[in-house]
């Protein structure tokens, strides 16, 4: 029997080209190879247009038109050509650098148009990253410059979009001591120049022994390799409890909608298909002003 394969997509979050978070995106994607199983995509936010999200809601499901692909209807930018990557693959790899205390403005931008896949934009899309592997490389140039709850912010993100958060424990190739054992939590600070593109490596850490660089190292080996095998583990899984006809939730998030759809919108097509029941807000107010018995 053939044996099965996942996709890894790992994406630089900085906006900058070629420097510490590339290597380091790049680096886990190579370990992640080594479970032959693995086939891998690597690219940079840098490389594409993604403009701020207004809130506009024209992308949700009671405006937009249910059978258009994913896009952003207030700025033609390239979130139409990354979103339906990150559908495809079977585990997200994200990498960035801590600015100001915080995660990059062009990576949070990405994000917050990733809204699809979440339960409140109401569309097709909605429940598409559930059993997808997420793997987190949170650097910055301190030893503690808010690496960790970055990361814990990036975990709840992805949790909110049915991801699951992979570790980076340590193996007998890569054992302790690491930068981390939950995720890609590592720094420059010892490097030769922080915002060198070798910075987090042994080779550009400025101490004897290169502690700094070894320990990143061993944290992105470990995390490339689990994410791959928790990739597998959900596909295998995801298809086995397809094939023995388990019992499978509906993902609406409302039954009742109190906003008019468009016609030919996603809601608008639960609504024919009398999965959700369309409130007037003549009917609201009827229920608001009701007295209790």
């Amino acid at each position: 029997m053939e044996k099965k394969k996942v996709k890894i997509l790992g994406i630089s979050g900085s906006p900058r080209r070629g420097g510490n978070t590339a290597g380091m995106v790049e680096f886990c994607l190579k370990w992640a190879e080594t479970m032959d199983y693995v086939e891998t995509e690597f690219l940079s936010l840098s490389d594409y247009k993604i403009t701020s999200c207004t809130g506009c809601m024209k992308c949700f499901g009671y405006m937009a038109p249910a059978d258009d692909p994913y896009q952003c209807y207030d700025s033609d930018d390239d979130i139409k050509i990354l979103a339906p990557k990150v559908g495809e693959c079977d585990a997200l790899l994200i990498g960035y650098p801590v600015y100001s205390g915080g995660i990059p403005g062009l990576l949070r931008s990405f994000m917050e148009k990733l809204h699809h896949y979440g339960p409140m934009s109401f569309t097709e899309w909605a429940g598409g990253l559930r059993y997808k592997a997420l793997g987190i490389i949170s650097q910055g140039g301190q030893l503690y410059g808010g690496q960790e709850i970055n990361f814990m912010n990036m975990s709840f993100w992805g949790s909110v979009l049915g991801m699951y958060i992979t570790n980076s424990w340590p193996t007998s190739d890569a054992p302790m001591p690491s930068s981390t054992f939950f995720g890609g939590v590592l720094t420059t600070i010892d490097g030769t120049g922080i915002y060198g593109k070798n910075a987090w490596k042994k080779e550009g850490t400025r101490t004897i022994p290169p502690v700094s660089g070894s320990r990143n190292e061993r944290s992105l080996k470990n995390l490339g390799r689990h994410l791959a095998e928790s990739a597998m583990v959900l596909k295998l899984g995801r298809e086995a409890f397809k094939q023995g006809n388990y019992r499978e939730t509906e993902l609406i998030p409302f039954t009742k909608y109190s906003v008019k759809p468009k016609k030919g919108s996603y809601v608008d097509r639960l609504i024919k298909q009398g999965k959700v029941t369309f409130v007037s807000k003549e009917d609201l107010k009827r229920q608001t002003e009701k007295k209790p018995d």
